[in-house]
């Protein structure tokens, strides 16, 4: 069985969002956790900067009830990250189909802030990069990731929901667009050249500004990302000085510590004369204290502040909504054929083993009985025809009394039935 324990933009203010953010570091420890606590057999932690979401795999022939198994690893869960059981109330759970369909809404950008966005397609990849090809990631969990990924391509080729779709980055350019009006007056600066800070930076170029600034802990992706903008780079701790001749920065790091507190932000607003500043926090969880819009000169968006932009967006493509729905719904349909298939395999190996174990029991007797080697041979030819076209008369048969497995209590019986060794 797959299952997600989620929270997310729909559920959650950005301050109770950021309480739960997974990093790659904790992946492996929380995977250790869930595996020794409840049995989980496989995890994947999406993190973004509008979600959280861990999704585990978990063999349900072992599970009696499954919606006691979901409490029970949303408690794990929660009590790994020493959170109090109040944040209960903002998670969402969903199990099996449910489960793969909410993650393709994910992969295709039908659950995102911006509806189509494709930003978290590469967050996805990312994800999955932490625990493909380890023991923290089981197949049925793999299989649905990437019938996710095939999902999202297909609603991206087959219809027109992302077409001009903005990320959240490029929605944040949009913003600063209609507060500080011309662009080529602008001077800005990006502080994170990783994907949503080069986002940040490469649209406000496109729509004109020619006084672009970019910091980052690692001096070269500064300077790279420059170098495509015709903008500046410098080091990353002098970025805190550069605010006095901006006017606007954005915050797009991976850092899960305030990197700029509103005593500072203060003592360079005094400086500034409290010329306005525009701050953009697009991190979960913030890099700017929460209460430094309340200086003089300063307004500060984070993640929650996006909705003009939303409204708008949304729009313009839930048009298209019904179209991506559809195709979930294909690609689901196929998921759902190889699991009823993978749940058939081990009543399948059953029948098989059985056939084959009586076959070479009797062949064995055959011989000491007759000791005749040629007379063996033909048995032994003759016995494995016959178990493997009886093998294939039940495996048809049951395919056919089991809904192509999809009747899972049949395929229990069928499987306990053929499992003469236990």
């Amino acid at each position: 069985m797959v299952g997600l324990i989620g929270i997310s933009h729909q559920t959650a203010l950005l301050e109770i969002r950021e309480q739960l953010v997974i990093t790659r570091e904790e992946v492996t420890g929380l995977y250790e956790y869930l595996n020794h606590k409840c049995e989980v057999d496989g995890i994947m932690a999406l993190s973004t900067c509008n979600r959280t979401e861990l999704y585990f795999e978990a063999n349900s022939s072992q599970m009696t009830d499954a919606t006691a198994f979901m409490e029970k690893v949303t408690d794990a869960y929660i009590s790994y990250f020493k959170k109090n059981e109040s944040i209960k109330k903002y998670l969402y759970t969903h199990a099996g189909l449910d489960c793969a369909r909410h993650l393709f809404r994910v992969a295709t950008g039908l659950d995102s802030l911006i509806l189509g966005e494709y930003q978290i397609v590469s967050q996805l990849k990312e994800a999955f990069s932490w625990v493909d090809n380890t023991a923290m990631v089981g197949p049925e969990l793999t299989r649905m990731v990437h019938k996710a990924f095939e999902a999202g391509k297909l609603v991206r080729t087959k219809t027109a929901l992302n077409k001009g779709a903005v990320s959240v980055s490029s929605a944040a350019v949009e913003l600063v667009g209609k507060k500080l009006n011309a662009f080529p007056n602008v001077k800005a600066l990006t502080v994170g050249a990783g994907e949503t800070g080069t986002i940040v930076a490469l649209n406000l170029s496109k729509k004109g500004c020619v006084n672009n600034w970019v910091t980052n802990r690692t001096l070269g992706k500064a300077e790279q990302l420059a170098d495509r903008v015709q903008g500046v780079a410098f080091p990353f701790e002098a970025h805190i000085e550069q605010l006095l001749a901006v006017d606007v920065v954005t915050y797009a790091t991976g850092s899960s510590r305030t990197l700029l507190t509103k005593e500072v932000l203060a003592d360079i607003m005094q400086r500034r004369d409290h010329k306005p500043l525009l701050v953009l926090d697009l991190c979960s969880p913030r890099n700017v204290d929460a209460d430094a819009g309340s200086i003089e000169g300063v307004t500060v968006y984070d993640l929650d502040h996006m909705e003009d932009v939303v409204k708008a967006n949304f729009e313009k493509r839930k048009g298209k909504l019904q179209e991506a729905e559809a195709i979930i719904e294909e690609v689901l349909a196929e998921f759902d054929d190889w699991l009823n298939i993978r749940r058939m395999s081990s009543t399948i190996c059953a029948i098989t083993s059985t056939f084959k174990g009586v076959h070479s029991l009797e062949a064995k007797n055959y011989k000491k009985v007759k000791d005749d080697d040629e007379a063996s041979q033909k048995i032994n030819e003759y016995g494995e025809h016959l178990s493997a076209k009886l093998t294939r008369m039940l495996i048809k048969q049951m395919k056919m009394v089991t809904n192509e497995g999809r009747d899972s209590e049949k395929v229990k019986i069928l499987e306990e039935f053929f499992n003469f060794n236990s």
